[in-house]
């Protein structure tokens, strides 16, 4: 069965992966001014998850095998999935396309992602999740696929994303770098609906 995929944003990772957090629990994340992040950077290849006050969160992109700076592209699926991306190659729409129609059955089995809020938040660990060593949320935002990677972007603060939750619960699966042919590469993690949807 096919899946439509739909580009709802783009990340830049200066090589630092993301949290995806409840939204109600970001303000508990003190990356950057509280030193939370030194938590991340001790963390092994196989740790997918880390506490975030009364929850926890998913560790998404930053596949430094993949690229080192890099774009993480985020896209959605009717069903409710969220597929993180990092990816290289020299026809980048194609590498993206074959990176979501890539099989899962040996994808590493990450932790639950619990959603109570309704609302999904995905930001660098390396900031706050909330005041002044934050960085802004963006909302998702439908829209056409990135014709290339392209170079980092001139802000000096960059954005995280802010998603619509459609479920309470996301499975994290994850495949790091992979081959596609000689010129291209990716990265993926995949969070897919568990339980109750939201209203």
């Amino acid at each position: 069965m096919t899946v439509t995929w739909t580009h709802v944003g783009r990340l830049w990772t200066n090589g630092e992966p993301f949290l995806a957090v409840d939204d109600g629990l970001r303000e508990a994340w003190r990356g950057s001014s509280d030193d939370q992040y030194d938590q991340v950077v001790d963390l092994g290849w196989q740790d997918t998850g880390i506490p975030v006050g009364t929850g926890r969160a998913v560790l998404v992109g930053g596949d430094g095998v993949v690229r080192d700076d890099s774009w993480i592209e985020v896209f959605t699926a009717p069903d409710g999935s969220i597929a993180v991306l990092q990816a290289s190659g020299p026809r980048y729409p194609d590498t993206l396309a074959e990176a979501l129609r890539f099989p899962r059955a040996d994808d590493q089995a990450g932790e639950v992602l619990r959603v109570p809020s309704g609302a999904l938040a995905l930001f660098s660990a390396a900031a706050d999740g909330a005041g002044a060593h934050s960085t802004p949320l963006t909302p998702a935002r439908p829209g056409p696929v990135p014709l290339r990677h392209g170079p980092p972007p001139s802000l000096s603060v960059e954005p995280g994303l802010l998603l619509p939750a459609a479920a309470t619960s996301y499975q994290l699966r994850v495949r790091w770098y992979t081959e596609l042919d000689d010129d291209a590469c990716f990265a993926r993690w995949l969070l897919t609906p568990l339980g109750c949807a939201h209203p």
